[in-house]
This record gives C-alpha cells, structure tokens and sequence, in this order.
C-alpha cells in the first residue's frame, strides 16, 4: 500500500483484515436474522404485539446496518445505497436511515485526496486546476467528489476513489459470498448464490474510472436527442484509472421531494420521465446505467436530470432488448406458456420443464405491475410474493439465468424504489408499450430478408 493509503487507513481505523471485517459483518448479520427469527417464533405461540417489536427491530437493525457499513466501507455501503433506494419493499426505518448512504458517507481527509490527484496527475494539483474545494460536494462507496475548476474558468466535478478501496472490495466480496452461501442452506427460499456471482464480475469493474468515462462518453452520444437528460462531458485528459474529472452538473437530488417542489417541479411528472428515460436505455439503446440509486440522479432547475456514476453500465447482447419485448409482451398477454418460452429464449433454465416458476417470475418483474397499473411494488405485492414464491421455487428452481437480466431487474427495484418515493401514478404497461412496438417493429425488419 502506499504511504498515502497508510495515512488513510490510520487516520479512518478501518478493519482491514479479512477475518476482522468478515467477524464484523457476520455477528451484525447474525444478530439481525436471529432477531427476526425469535419474533417469528414467539408470535407463532400467541405472544402479542408482534407488530411492534417488528417495528422495534426494524430501527435497530437499520442504524446497526448503518454504522456497521460506516465502519467498513466500501462494498457493505454499496449494498445499503440498493436497500435504502427500495421504499417501495423495505420497512420505513430502513430507507430513512439507509438512504444517507446514498451521498453522505463521512469523507477522507482533504489531504489523502490531494495525495491521490497528485500522484494520479503526477505533479501539484495547481498545474491541472485553477480551484479546488477542500470540503466534498458528495462521498459514497468508493470515491468523494470536489468542486474545482480548470484554468480556463469552466467548472468541474473531480471525483477522487479512496486510497486503498480496491483492496478493501476484494475482501468484502469473499466475506459477503460466504455468507450467503451459508444463508442459502439455512434459508433456502433466499439462495442468492447466483446474484453474488454477478456481483463479483461487475463490481471490479466500477474500480476501473477509465471504464466509467467510456460509458458516460457512450450514454452522452446515447441520449444526447433527449433534452429532458444530462450526462456529464469527461475530460479525459485529466482522467486515470482514480481520477475522474468531468463538467460540474449541479441539482438536487431526485428523491429530495420539498427542494423539487422549491423549484416548481411535479414529483409525479419526473417519476413518469424517469421510466422513460430508462426504457429508452434498455429497449432502444442496448446500453444502460445500472446503478440509478437516488444518489445518483440530480434534478436541475429546469427540470432536466442529471444521470452520474457510469461505473456500471451495461451493454445488452444483439437481439437481446427484442428478447426482453418478447418477454414483456408474454407477460402482458397472461399466457403462461408464452412467458415461460420466453424467458428460456433469454437464456432461464429450471430445474425440471414446469412453467410455473417461469410464470411467477414474470409476474414479480412486471406482471403485478402492469395488472395494477403501477410503476412500483407495494405492501400488497410483497405479501403475495413472500407467501407464494418460496413455495414454488423450491418445487422447481431456477438453476441458470443471464447475469444481463439480473442487472435489469436491480435497475426496475431501484426505479420501483424511486417511483414510491415521488409518488408515482405511472401505468407502466401504457408507458412501456409504444417503445415495446418499436422494438418489435425493428426487430421484424431486420429479419426481413432483403432483396
């Protein structure tokens, strides 16, 4: 590690051992689980007031997930940004307190951030910058953002990643694998082992800046028609593999509901263009932002967003968006055997040739949606979902799917998680079907031989 890093480590005392930080994790998650598990129990034989000791438990464990992932870091807060953006699944007190996780993780000291710019830019930072901020405009999982500006007066965003973060994933991603394939046989209905797999190929990747300036490069060209998106200029020049130096965007944050309604701006209006913004991502581009946490959508004055953190974008195999038409149109038009045909095209295996688990599946990525004309889950759905899917799926599971629709149903959760927060009256079936017929419409063009 270099001296920078050690300053860092010293001046945070983060546990950097393997064993220390999976001691950390596994106790919390221990803990947690054993707390609920007791409720469950107690309850069965008629002690009363479940409920409130639910409630209870909900608010400890949250602000004990909090300071654990404080504690630690990295990859423990990437996970708690994805649990406190769902509002739409997740108790109350986990989304108040998991949400400040977003953008408001405690910053390194100015002086390691210096450190890493100079060392990245090989020199003082005054030769690159005419300003730059000592105080971050933001901090989350693996980097903080400074305000500064070039020689040339224009301003910008520099975000800095943290000294010895890599390292610190790497670990994480052990540690969190072997937990869950622990939880998978004390809890078989959430075997997650196939999820953290597509965490560990793709979580590297958003450590690699020069990776997240291409995609953001990639969706400016994408969506530059869209008057209603902005998408950060990079100055590539003075970008590395940990430092990322773009056009400064500013904005309020999406889910920050009295700022945009300080601005005039209709909460509802902006949930209903956000759907749209990633349909036109998914099902016309090929090409999506796959880590839309609030944290990560500012709002500006005029009302246009403003996407960052391309870190982890994903690029959709040819065919594939038809693929995923195909699938929603199944699931529109209620028949089973379509859906599950469906989903075998995009590359779903089950255990044996049932289509029932197929089906359900369908109707949690977006059947009970479309059927309720919503745009995001509810206590209603979460019930049935709970009650019928561990049944169903341990009768005959899902033993292969592509890691491309798992990062598609991560982004529908977090838009979901977003929608309730705005109070969204989106009928996402409307919404969808006339990018849905395009999609259709080029797909039967280019199998159309031509003459």
């Amino acid at each position: 590690m270099t001296e920078q890093g050690d300053a860092a480590v010293a001046e945070r005392k983060l546990p950097q051992s393997a064993a220390w930080r999976f001691a950390i994790v596994a106790t919390l998650v221990a803990r947690v689980y054993a707390g609920y598990k007791l409720i469950q129990l107690t309850s069965r034989l008629g002690w009363l007031n479940a409920a409130a000791r639910y409630a209870r438990h909900d608010r400890r464990s949250a602000h004990a997930i909090y300071r654990m992932a404080i504690r630690l870091e990295g990859l423990p807060i990437k996970a708690c940004q994805f649990l406190g953006s769902r509002a739409d699944i997740l108790p109350e007190d986990y989304v108040q307190v998991l949400s400040q996780l977003q953008d408001r993780v405690p910053p390194r000291p100015f002086a390691v951030v210096k450190a890493v710019i100079e060392r990245e830019l090989g020199g003082p930072w005054q030769e690159a910058f005419a300003e730059l901020d000592s105080v971050p405009i933001a901090s989350a999982s693996l980097a903080q953002v400074h305000h500064g500006r070039l020689p040339d007066g224009r301003e910008v965003a520099i975000k800095v990643q943290y000294p010895e973060i890599a390292r610190l994933v790497a670990i994480d991603l052990r540690n969190f694998a072997f937990l869950i394939r622990v939880l998978a046989r004390l809890e078989p209905s959430f075997d997650f082992r196939i999820v953290i797999d597509e965490v560990e190929k793709y979580v590297p990747r958003e450590l690699d800046f020069e990776n997240e300036a291409a995609n953001g490069n990639r969706m400016r060209q994408a969506l530059a028609a869209r008057r209603d998106v902005v998408v950060p200029e990079v100055f590539p020049a003075l970008s590395t593999k940990r430092l990322l130096v773009m056009a400064y965007e500013p904005g309020v944050r999406l889910t920050d509901l009295e700022a945009l309604r300080r601005l005039g701006l209709d909460p509802k209006d902006l949930a209903r263009r956000l759907v749209e913004i990633f349909a036109d991502q998914i099902l016309i581009h090929g090409f999506f932002h796959a880590d839309p946490h609030p944290g990560n959508i500012l709002v500006q004055r005029d009302g246009r967003m403003v996407l960052l953190d391309f870190g982890l974008a994903k690029d959709l195999p040819p065919g594939f968006s038809a693929g995923i038409a195909t699938l929603v149109a199944a699931i529109v038009s209620g028949d089973r055997p379509s859906v599950a045909r469906a989903f075998r095209a995009l590359g779903f295996k089950t255990r044996d040739a049932s289509d029932e688990s197929l089906w359900w599946l369908g109707e949690a990525f977006l059947g009970f949606a479309f059927r309720h004309k919503k745009a995001y889950a509810d206590p209603e759905m979460v019930k049935l979902f709970n009650a019928e899917m561990p049944r169903i799926m341990r009768a005959n599971p899902v033993i292969e799917l592509p890691g491309d629709v798992l990062l598609i149903g991560r982004v529908l959760g977090l838009l979901s998680g977003i929608s309730k927060q705005l109070g969204s009256e989106v009928d996402a079936q409307q919404l969808l079907m006339p990018y849905l017929g395009r999609v259709m419409l080029e797909a039967g063009r280019d199998a159309t031989p031509q003459s």
